[in-house]
């Protein structure tokens, strides 16, 4: 039930904002749960990759879907993720399983410190770049946008986390698109990422199928929700809540 609950809490968040999926989830499961680092990882990956299509399916009947934006985000995870996979069976094949494990939680640990700094001041618009254009015709402003996707990708397919927080502080940054547009954008490239990403952990054994089957029962109505509430529920509330909790989580990693 605990874990039902978990999976409607983060679900309902990415459908609302297009975060809140592993960045939340798999700390939570690492620090409550006594399944393994790699195992929580690669599960919570293959769920995020069912949620997220139900994120899609949302979207695009509202009509907040970029497809040439998300094409070219995806175009460079595919080989961000499988280099994410090959880093991961690289620490698995030389650290012993107590490195191994100590490894993974510190680089989620990391991360998740990093989305914290960065999120709150993103969101609230006092961080400011040169946005790129919706016109993608220049191989400049599209070459930046593949190597984003390849970044995103290799961090999810280490840690389960970056599809929606990492990828949504680069879209706030570069892309003049509305929020709702950027979230049904951003759930677009999770999918095709999370989808690459667990069906590498899947073939690597990184899978509970008992998990997975809780995770999603809360996370489907959970995203069918927080889709829903896109236009109703102003976003900036969220973003400092989002950021205590971010450190808070990665900092009891590192201490637990």
């Amino acid at each position: 039930m605990f874990i039902t609950l978990l999976g409607f809490i983060t679900g309902t968040l990415i459908g609302l904002t297009g975060t809140g999926g592993g960045v939340i989830l798999t700390p939570l499961l690492l620090l409550f749960t006594p399944y393994p680092a790699v195992v929580i990882i690669g599960t919570d990956i293959v769920n995020g990759a069912v949620t997220k299509l139900l994120g899609v399916i949302e979207h695009r009947r509202l009509g907040q879907v970029h497809w040439r934006l998300a094409g070219l985000l995806i175009s460079g995870s595919v080989p961000g993720t499988l280099g994410g996979i090959v880093f991961v069976s690289f620490l698995k094949s030389h650290l012993s399983s107590a490195e191994f494990e100590h490894a993974l939680k510190t680089v989620l640990a990391i991360t998740l410190f990093s989305v914290s700094i960065f999120l709150p001041f993103v969101r609230g618009g006092h961080i400011k770049m040169p946005q790129t254009s919706l016109d993608f015709a220049s191989a400049g402003r599209s070459a930046k946008l593949v190597i984003v996707g390849a970044a995103v990708g290799f961090m999810v397919a280490v840690t389960s986390i970056g599809s929606g927080s990492l990828l949504m502080i680069f879209l706030l940054l570069l892309i003049p698109l509305p929020l709702g547009a950027l979230v049904g954008t951003d759930i677009t490239f999770g999918l095709a990422t999370m989808a690459l990403a667990g069906a590498l952990h899947l073939g690597m054994g990184h899978f509970d199928a008992g998990l997975f089957l809780h995770l999603v029962a809360g996370a489907l109505p959970g995203v069918v929700l927080g889709s829903r509430l896109t236009r109703l529920i102003p976003e900036r509330y969220f973003s400092w809540l989002f950021s205590i909790l971010y450190f808070s989580l990665g900092a009891r990693l590192l201490v637990g």
